[in-house]
């Protein structure tokens, strides 16, 4: 190309500071930073492909993509099983896309190449603010003929929110079409902290959050934000199996703890967990991560973990998990609290803002199944120039 404009792959995570990766990150942008990509990339149960895009040697875009099958057990992000809640929930784009792109099954847009982060939000691409629609374009052209090699049924950018326009738009133009897949979630911390946010509540919902909080009072259950250290790390592995086994994903106590303390290592001051004990044991806990980026500071919720049977009907989930994670962010300056996905209605009300995401998707009708080997020739609008066919690999923990 006449400004020297390349699509590059990065080995891996471990090369991406390098590659320039972190100039393009925006402030939503943590779980696409270099070292969480590190964690997912470790953790991910599958391949991780780092796509650049360089004009004139200098970096202006970026992509991940990992792929998916019946293997990995990421859930939420995975093409088959959004669209499947969909169509329970009887969602009529659902329900049009089972028709014109899963063929009646749900399970036919397996392979896929999930594209953009199979985080559980703002799948997107990275853009530095210099970068022209065209080296979005690129990306996204090289991320489907790399699909195509691999022998993918589909290709899916999982959570766009439906603020980002350009890559809407240009999803459409190169023919996906979407079924909404879920709200994000996320709340500007007051300046007056706690108190303006419990004042700012309906009278009802100021008068039910006292009352929840006086029954954890009264059950001598203590909650509070501290730093994730190891001696925390076997049981809060154990409280996260049980929510992940609670929602239909395997889990085991092992391999939960594995991961948290995977995520402790490489995050150090940045990780933070909010936990609530009962008789000094830990019965429930939320992952908070912190970001720092362009002098703004945001937290994001992760994961969390309940004891369901010491639990009982005490209302642990929105004290762990947002009441005083959201006091903590008050006393440290925070800007935002990320909230994610999921309980929409009860964030709302308690004073989040969110928008709705769409899970967008491409079927490649002429790609060859794996038994055909690869072939680049059929990928749409892209440029043929050869790519590694390194296929899915089996090596990794999932998540």
């Amino acid at each position: 190309m006449s400004d020297g404009a390349e699509v590059v792959a990065v080995p891996s995570a471990a090369g991406l500071e390098e590659a320039g990766w972190a100039e393009l990150l925006g402030p939503e942008d943590f779980f696409q930073t270099p070292r969480w990509l590190g964690v997912q990339e470790r953790n991910s149960g599958t391949t991780m492909d780092f796509l650049v895009r360089r004009r004139a040697g200098a970096p202006v875009a970026a992509l991940v993509t990992a792929w998916a099958d019946d293997s990995v057990p990421w859930l939420l992000a995975r093409p088959d099983a959004m669209l499947a809640r969909g169509v329970q929930d009887e969602e009529p784009e659902a329900l049009a896309r089972l028709a014109d792109v899963a063929q009646g099954d749900p399970a036919s847009l397996l392979p896929s190449l999930v594209c953009g982060g199979r985080h559980l939000g703002r799948t997107r691409t990275l853009a530095a603010p210099d970068a022209l629609p065209s080296d979005v374009e690129a990306l996204v052209a090289d991320a489907e003929r790399l699909a195509v090699e691999r022998g993918a049924a589909t290709v899916c950018f999982p959570h766009v929110d439906e603020r980002d326009s350009g890559l809407v738009e240009l999803l459409r133009r190169r023919g996906y079409v979407s079924h909404p897949s879920a709200h994000y979630a996320w709340l500007p911390i007051p300046p007056g902290g706690w108190e303006q946010f419990l004042a700012e509540m309906s009278k009802h919902r100021r008068r039910r959050v006292k009352l929840e909080r006086r029954a954890l009072a009264e059950a001598k259950i203590e909650v509070r934000v501290e730093p994730l250290t190891p001696d925390l790390v076997p049981r809060l592995g154990e409280l996260d199996c049980n929510l992940l086994r609670k929602y239909g994903n395997p889990a085991s106590p092992e391999h939960s703890a594995g991961l948290i303390g995977w995520i402790g290592e490489v995050m150090g001051d940045d990780v933070m967990v909010s936990v609530a004990r009962k008789d000094g044991v830990p019965i429930g806990f939320g992952m908070v991560l912190r970001s720092r980026s362009r002098g703004q500071e945001e937290w994001f919720g992760h994961r969390a973990g309940f004891d369901y049977d010491a639990q009982g009907k005490l209302p642990l989930y929105y004290d762990v998990l947002y009441y005083r994670v959201l006091e903590a962010a008050a006393e440290q300056g925070v800007g935002v609290l990320h909230a994610g996905i999921g309980s929409v209605e009860a964030k709302l009300a308690r004073g989040c803002l969110a928008a709705q995401e769409h899970s967008f998707l491409l079927r490649l009708d002429n790609s060859p199944r794996p038994d055909d080997g690869p072939s680049a020739d059929d990928s749409p609008g892209a440029d043929n120039s050869p790519r590694p066919n390194n296929g899915p690999r089996p090596e990794g923990n999932p998540r």
